[in-house]
């Protein structure tokens, strides 16, 4: 299921909407509107990696008990990192921004999901 897919056009602007809401806050100040943006690019990016990985496990059929580990060890240092540099650079970016911000694309599958149960259309 991924972002760029297709068929998935309620969830891709869903995605959209909650992005483009959250780059108001470059009305806010640099600070706030640039952690937003880097969290939200860090969050699809590591989104599709996910979708791509884990097909490919599936699609391998050799998943062992250890398989996610490293992937998710990658991941998780990945928004570490984005953390720790909006901690010593918040000159730049905003750290309460940078977790909205990776926190985007959770909510956007959230809100699609509601909506598909629901049976309402975007």
């Amino acid at each position: 299921m991924s972002l760029f897919d297709p068929n998935n056009r309620r969830l891709r602007n869903v995605y959209l909407g909650i992005s483009l809401l959250g780059c108001l806050l470059f009305l806010a100040g640099l600070p706030y509107g640039l952690g937003f943006l880097a969290g939200t690019a860090l969050a699809l990016v590591i989104y599709e990696w996910n979708v791509h990985y884990w097909n490919r496990v599936l699609d391998s059929g050799h998943a062992k008990r250890g398989t996610g580990f490293p992937h998710f060890l990658i991941n998780f240092t990945l928004m570490g990192a984005l953390m720790l540099l909006a901690v010593y650079k918040s000159e730049f970016l905003n750290i309460f921004c940078v977790a909205a911000g990776l926190m985007t694309v959770k909510s956007a599958i959230i809100v699609e999901e509601l909506f598909r149960r629901k049976g309402a259309e975007l």
